[in-house]
């Protein structure tokens, strides 16, 4: 970013030699030995070496050609890894050397209300960190330029030499008279000419002065439109569509809806009622799971510090917990508490979802599938109720090239025109029926109690030992069964091109919905790679390990090389975006100006490829572990992971060395406890290997990225006093700031433990919380019945209320 002239009232002040050391060779040497690969770290240690010996020379010649010949070894080095090897030069070698009566000076100068210019010769990756420090808004440095993000080696005009202030005081070398005389390092601007070259139409250095703030990536947007039609949409507000409307919220308890929950009850106090459909979890009913969450998850930390005490108060008046079960006809609802539903429901959000990538085929079904059909036939029978479905982005399955915002009919990502829903529906009930059945024939049971009977440890009690067996017979049947649907599961994705279960059966219920739906007032909203927050509930939330939190994890070990195509466009988006997303398609599906399918992502306007990925992602994890001490964090912050090839991966990665291990085992049969290590290492291993094959679809496999127009367009609609709070630009999205600063931390401190099978340290809040209890409704006939009990007077305003059994939670 430039800065308009201010050569009359700049305060130019040199750093090398000042409040720094002079020499640029220990920051390039910095670069080049910390580079991603270790080859890399190779040659460009030897370019290094190489241009500081032919440097002394080459200044005699032209300064500026030695300064040039330094930063060339330093060629296709990404922005954001010189950046943090900036800032961490600055934070732990410069730093403690820094002048303090230099440091001194500036703050004079600052507090006398002057705009101070830094002027040195090293790179801005290392004098931003300085500015951010000293806390000076501009500088004028050597800059590398840069195509996609990595450097090209040269530097960007004007080349600054080191400079060699003149001994006499001659009139070029004098400083301004507004300046007192006895500061150390004050550069003067007639003389700064002198020392650098400069364009003809910018003979001004301050021309050159940029802004301390990192420089963002430019936005590129689309020169075609590939809508059929060009939105047209009247300006609308968000707070009057959900003015005194009443909303059910399906998925309440899961990663988004707790989020999307906790933001309705900050911003919009001019909803009416919500509804929330909990279902039973064992003993657990469902007013007790809400009132665990809202107790335990930091989501609501929030409300607790508004509420204080009074929250139960405050969430009875604006909630309703409802016991049932998407997956069930009516939602698992009897017609006592459905049928007000059906009058008075505004708007009903699923964002219930099964998101394992493969898990038991009946839980997809029921959780993806069936719960589709089960809303729709709810919906229908509303008086004027709309649906937002949360689906999810990968629902493209295989493909290459842009997915639009279309739901089509009967859809697979090959295209066979041979897919019907309603078929594929009934050929996997009937498969579960067929497995089911054959689980319970008697040569499954005879296979499964010889199986358990082999594990069994023979006891005293013949009764106990007889319970024992048929436990685990029942264990070895489920696990069976499991297994064997799973296998179906994703032999009848990858038939049809679906990489897993759980992006198969989202499609199999939006293809569902668009038959069932087609006549009622549905949106469709796909998030892509829900991601930690950047500001609500607060800064930095995430929970649950079924996003790219287990790859990301591995990128923290010893782990060397993913197998992934770098131009593959990860796409990610923060939950608090979702939310956003969700709150601006409810408004329109309330006013009926909405359209059938909202992609919320990120990979069109402000894209992220796998190259950049997985470089920020270690570098995160560097920042991390550089803060610590001892061996093992040393050379964690130095293994950083590199995207390589399917075929080299194969060849010289995880697979080999599981190949070695195997072989390696075999050969020490005769030594048990070594045989034992081994065999851990490749049980490590071969969860690593699981993981890698579970995200291949996401990080190798097609190039695709998702169009996510229609949400734009709903953002520009709303007023600009509700942009703040409810506005949805993902194009603003830092990815470096985002992945070192935020996301990556957040994951180490609610996710990583997880993975470990630790409890987050910071997880829970120390509350009790409990809703109040309701009284039960009566119908009107009991209402008349009760006025004329015995002992009440009806015509007295001081008699006693005969009180009410509490209302249940549900059927």
């Amino acid at each position: 970013m430039k800065v308009a002239d201010k050569s009359k009232d700049s305060t130019l002040f040199q750093v090398d030699g000042v409040l720094l050391p002079d020499s640029p060779l220990p920051l390039a040497f910095h670069f080049a030995r910390n580079a991603q690969a270790f080859s890399e770290r190779v040659y460009r240690l030897a370019g290094v070496g190489l241009a500081a010996f032919l440097r002394p020379i080459l200044s005699l010649a032209s300064r500026r050609l030695a300064t040039r010949l330094l930063y060339i070894p330093l060629r296709g080095m990404s922005r954001d890894r010189l950046d943090l090897l900036g800032e961490e030069y600055f934070q732990y070698v410069l730093r403690p050397l820094i002048d303090p009566l230099g440091a001194g000076q500036i703050q004079a100068c600052l507090e006398s209300r002057r705009h101070v210019v830094l002027v040195s010769q090293q790179l801005d990756h290392v004098i931003r960190p300085l500015t951010c420090f000293l806390r000076v808004e501009s500088l004028l440095t050597n800059r590398l330029e840069y195509r996609d993000d990595l450097a090209t080696g040269r530097l960007l005009d004007p080349v600054i030499p080191p400079l060699k202030r003149p001994k006499t005081s001659s009139p070029r070398g004098q400083i301004s008279r507004e300046e007192p005389s006895n500061i150390r390092g004050l550069l003067d601007w007639e003389w700064l000419k002198t020392c650098l070259v400069l364009d003809a139409g910018r003979l001004n250095p301050d021309g050159y002065v940029v802004s301390t703030s990192r420089p963002l990536r430019t936005r590129r947007y689309p020169v075609v439109d590939f809508r059929k039609q060009r939105a047209q949409l009247q300006p609308f507000s968000v707070r009057q569509a959900f003015s005194g409307k009443q909303l059910l919220l399906v998925g309440s308890t899961g990663f988004i809806g707790k989020v999307w929950l906790a933001i309705l009850l900050q911003d919009l106090s001019e909803i009416r009622k919500i509804y929330l459909l909990i279902r039973r979890q064992g003993a657990r009913s469902a007013i007790q799971r809400f009132e665990k969450i809202v107790a335990e998850s930091p989501v609501f930390k929030i409300l607790h510090e508004r509420h204080g005490e009074r929250l139960g108060d405050y969430l009875g008046e604006r909630l309703e917990i409802l016991e049932g079960d998407v997956g069930e006809p009516q939602l698992g609802l009897d017609d006592k508490t459905a049928e007000p539903l059906y009058a008075n429901l505004d708007l009903i959000v699923n964002s219930a979802g099964l998101t394992d990538f493969n898990p038991d085929l009946r839980l997809a079904l029921s959780t993806n599938v069936e719960s589709v059909q089960n809303l729709t036939e709810f919906l229908r029978k509303s008086d004027h109720a709309g649906l937002v479905h949360v689906s999810t982005c990968f629902v493209n399955g295989r493909t290459e090239g842009r997915v639009p915002e279309e739901l089509t009919p009967n859809y697979t990502p090959r295209g066979d025109s041979r897919f019907d829903i309603i078929d594929e529906w009934n050929y996997l009930h009937e498969a579960i029926d067929r497995l089911t059945r054959e689980a319970e024939s008697p040569e499954m049971s005879a296979q499964f109690k010889q199986e358990s009977m082999a594990r069994h440890r023979q006891g005293d009690d013949p009764v106990a030992d007889e319970r024992s067996v048929q436990g685990l017979i029942r264990k070895v049947r489920t696990r069976w069964l499991r297994d064997q649907l799973i296998e179906l599961g994703i032999e009848r994705a990858r038939r049809w091109g679906w990489p897993n279960i759980y992006t198969y059966t989202k499609s199999l219920g939006e293809s569902l919905l668009q038959l069932k739906g087609r006549d009622l007032p549905i949106a469709v909203v796909r998030p892509s790679i829900v991601e930690s927050s950047i500001s609500q509930p607060f800064r930095g939330w995430n929970e649950g390990v079924n996003t790219t939190a287990p790859l990301s994890y591995l990128l923290g070990t010893y782990f060397r090389q993913l197998p992934s195509n770098k131009r593959k466009r990860l796409d990610v988006i923060p939950v608090d975006y979702v939310c956003r997303g969700l709150t601006l398609v409810s408004a329109a599906v309330l006013r009926r100006c909405h359209n059938r399918v909202y992609q919320l992502a990120t990979s069109a306007n402000n894209p992220a490829d796998m190259r950049r990925a997985i470089e920020l992602t270690c570098l995160a994890h560097r920042k991390h572990y550089r803060s610590l001490e001892g061996l093992e964090h040393w050379l964690r912050a130095r293994c950083d992971t590199i995207p390589v090839s399917k075929t080299r991966y194969e060849s010289v990665s995880l697979p080999r060395f599981q190949a070695l291990l195997e072989g390696l085992r075999r050969m020490l049969t005769f030594l048990p406890p070594v045989e034992e290590a081994v065999a851990r290492k490749r049980r490590v291993i071969d969860r690593y290997q699981k993981v890698i094959e579970l995200y291949k679809p996401f990080i190798l496999d097609n190039e695709f990225f998702f169009a996510a127009d229609n949400i734009k367009v709903l953002s520009h609609a709303i007023p600009d006093n509700e942009v703040t709070t409810f506005g949805y630009d993902t194009d603003t999205i830092d990815w470096y700031d985002y992945w070192i600063n935020l996301h990556v931390p957040a994951l180490r401190r609610w996710t990583y433990p997880l993975i470990e099978g630790r409890r987050p340290e910071a997880g829970l809040l120390p509350r009790n919380f409990k809703m109040p209890v309701q009284p039960k409704k009566s119908s009107n006939l009991q209402t008349l019945l009760q006025e004329f009990k015995p002992g009440r007077d009806v015509a007295s305003n001081d008699a006693t209320e005969i009180p009410q059994p509490a209302q249940p939670s549900g059927d």
